[in-house]
C-alpha cells in the first residue's frame, strides 16, 4: 500500500535541512497506527479548512482539536506541522493556537 500524499510531503520535509518544519529525519517512525490514522483525518481537516466557508472552518478546526488526544503527546507536532501541507507555513502558529485552547467559535 502507498503512502499518501500528506505522509510523504513529511518525509520530504524531514529530509531536507533547509525545510521550516520541524522533522528531524526518522522521525516519523514513531507514528503508531493509531498515530497515522488521526494524523491522516488531520491533514483532511487541514485541507477541509484551506477550502471551506466560515462555518466549514470552524467546522475542520473543531475535528482537529477533537482528534489530538487520540494522538501520542510526542507526535502532536506531526499535525502542526501539516498545516502548511494544506496551507502555508504561516498559518502554523495562529491555527495550532486556535486548536490546542479549543477557542474555535471566535475564530
Amino acid at each position: 500500500m502507498s503512502k499518501p500524499n500528506w505522509y510523504m510531503w513529511l518525509q520530504t520535509c524531514s529530509r531536507d535541512p533547509s525545510s521550516p518544519a520541524k522533522i528531524q529525519k526518522g522521525s516519523l517512525g514513531m507514528l503508531t497506527g493509531q498515530d497515522f490514522r488521526a494524523l491522516a483525518a488531520v491533514a483532511a481537516c487541514w485541507e477541509l479548512y484551506a477550502s471551506s466557508d466560515s462555518d466549514g472552518q470552524r467546522a475542520a478546526l473543531a475535528a482537529v482539536s477533537s482528534l489530538l488526544p487520540g494522538m501520542q503527546t510526542k507526535c502532536l507536532f506531526f499535525a502542526r506541522e501539516l498545516i502548511a501541507f494544506a496551507m502555508n507555513w504561516e498559518d502554523r502558529d495562529h491555527l495550532w493556537m486556535l486548536v490546542t485552547t479549543r477557542e474555535i467559535e471566535e475564530a
